[in-house]
């Protein structure tokens, strides 16, 4: 369902989601990007009744959280503002990894991004932001799987 949607949302060419992996930083940043971009496929997707009536959304407490996350609007702003402020520093990430001669756009992506920040600090502080934002006990194991344990981190110091 949701590839139809997306389908539909794109002229015809079909996208789908990233998944972000551990192993390397940016993909996190891209698979928010993605699923920002892929908004209102995702929206028209939880709202079509025929995915009401699948058996996993109702047996499944990770959908019936990614469901909640979808139509929380305070998710999207969130998500938002964070790329909005590191987009700039993505970019710069990109033509780095690119293996091709880049030096004369770092500087110009560094003011970029410290511009961004600056841009944008008021926003990321404010605590309406991320207030919207609660941890509904269904995803402490991808948190503790990104960022480990306090145990880990006390056995390291």
């Amino acid at each position: 369902m949701f590839i139809k949607e997306t389908t539909k949302a794109n002229r015809g060419k079909p996208i789908g989601l990233l998944r972000g992996a551990g192993t390397r930083f940016a993909t996190m940043w891209y698979a928010m990007h993605r699923a920002l971009r892929l908004k209102s496929a995702l929206l028209s997707t939880i709202h079509n009744p025929h995915f009401a009536t699948l058996s996993i959304v109702k047996s499944n407490d990770r959908v019936r959280l990614a469901v909640l996350d979808i139509k929380n609007e305070g998710f999207w702003h969130a998500i938002y503002i964070l790329l909005r402020s590191c987009f700039p520093a993505l970019r710069a990430l990109r033509f780095c990894d690119a293996g091709v001669p880049n030096m004369d756009k770092l500087y110009y992506l560094s003011h970029k991004a410290t511009m961004a920040l600056e841009f944008s600090t008021e926003t990321l502080n404010k605590k309406t932001t991320f207030s919207s934002l609660k941890d509904d006990g269904g995803v402490g194991f991808e948190s503790t799987e990104i960022f480990g344990t306090y145990e880990k981190v006390d056995q390291a110091l």
